[in-house]
């Protein structure tokens, strides 16, 4: 009879611990999927409570480029005549207005020129008055057909001589008249063609250059435009008139805005791209330089969706999923986790193409979060 008391003893004892041992433990399953966090903890981990908002998201094609001068906005500096630089009048980077004398040449050339223009204008105005007074002459029957058409062909000859060393002054951007009048030049101005900043300076004071010689280049950053590399897979997303926004890797915050122009029409046969082209539509082009490199983004559609940044998605493996601020109890924040379907991704906001409750959501810190109960 003892050894039964002290058996049925022991068991009341067990069967008390037992039952409040299921007692306490009762709340902890009821919040088993909820994800606890102190005020400390929120602090701490620089958390952040936000909600969904509607977002325009694109969809883009991401190419390389280069910003480059159209055909007309970039010259090459040449002389038309040999000879000895004398003097040089910009250096590189500076700004050369159309017109501007860029360096100055003394040519043996360009003073033979003159004399020759002199000597056969003046032989050109005796022919032409011997050719005059002749065609009276045989208007008039008093000179013969033969002189008349020996004055004739000696007249045109010598105009025609006359005129193409008028036009080779022209070129050189000598005044005719002037050099009839009595004046030879000895220094020869190369102007620049276009208005324009230096870019190259390939040639120095003294130097003794011919027309082959390129001396300098000059970039007209008004007429710059962008040239795209595009993949052939992307090329059938593309139309003229998508605005385009690009970025110089090395200042990825400062973005430029293009509008696509033109779509090429045939596939480089090394790099495996296409060229397009599209007008750089921002004032301040004085940031670029001739053939720099810039990333680029093709707007290809846009439209606007429920979005959340993209911090606030924590992603294992194919499943993402957002936590939804349950409750706050005291100073503890209590989070569901909640499984959801993303679209594309717009700068820093990803899509949400699931229904999400109408909550907060925890939008910085989630990988700082603790393990779930």
């Amino acid at each position: 009879m003892k050894r039964y008391a002290i058996s049925l003893m022991l068991g009341l004892i067990l069967l008390g611990a037992c039952g409040k041992k299921s007692e306490n433990s009762a709340p902890a399953n009821a919040d088993s999927t909820l994800v606890m966090v102190t005020q400390e903890q929120f602090d701490a981990m620089g958390m952040a409570l936000g909600a969904p908002q509607e977002v325009t998201f694109r969809e883009t094609v991401k190419v390389s480029g280069n910003v480059i001068s159209s055909v007309n906005g970039q010259a090459q500096i040449t002389s038309r005549v040999a000879g000895t630089i004398r003097n040089i009048s910009r250096e590189i980077g500076d700004y050369a207005p159309a017109g501007s004398v860029l360096c100055t040449i003394e040519s043996n050339d360009f003073i033979a020129l003159q004399e020759e223009f002199n000597t056969i204008g003046n032989n050109y105005r005796m022919a032409k008055a011997n050719y005059e007074r002749l065609r009276a002459l045989y208007r008039d029957s008093i000179s013969s057909k033969k002189d008349f058409q020996t004055a004739e062909s000696a007249y045109r000859s010598l105009s025609a001589q006359y005129e193409g060393l008028k036009q080779r002054l022209n070129l050189l951007r000598a005044n005719p008249s002037e050099i009839e009048g009595g004046k030879i030049y000895s220094l020869l101005p190369i102007r620049a063609p276009i208005g324009g900043y230096i870019t190259q300076l390939n040639c120095m004071n003294g130097e003794y250059v011919t027309p082959e010689k390129m001396l300098m280049t000059l970039v007209d950053v008004n007429r710059l435009y962008l040239q795209l590399h595009v993949y052939e897979k992307d090329i059938a997303k593309l139309m003229v008139g998508q605005n385009v926004e690009f970025y110089n890797p090395n200042n990825p915050d400062t973005v430029y805005t293009a509008r696509l122009s033109k779509i090429g029409k045939a596939v480089d046969p090394e790099k495996k791209t296409i060229l397009c082209t599209a007008d750089i539509q921002v004032a301040g082009k004085n940031d670029f330089v001739n053939d720099m490199y810039v990333e680029c983004e093709v707007i290809t559609s846009e439209r606007s969706a429920k979005g959340i940044p993209e911090e606030a998605v924590e992603t294992a493996g194919e499943v993402r999923r957002l936590y939804v601020l349950e409750k706050k109890d005291g100073d503890n924040y209590y989070f569901k986790p909640v499984t959801v379907q993303i679209g594309i991704q717009s700068g820093h906001y990803v899509e949400l193409k699931s229904d999400v409750p109408q909550q907060q959501v925890l939008i910085k810190g989630v990988y700082s979060l603790p393990a779930g109960g």
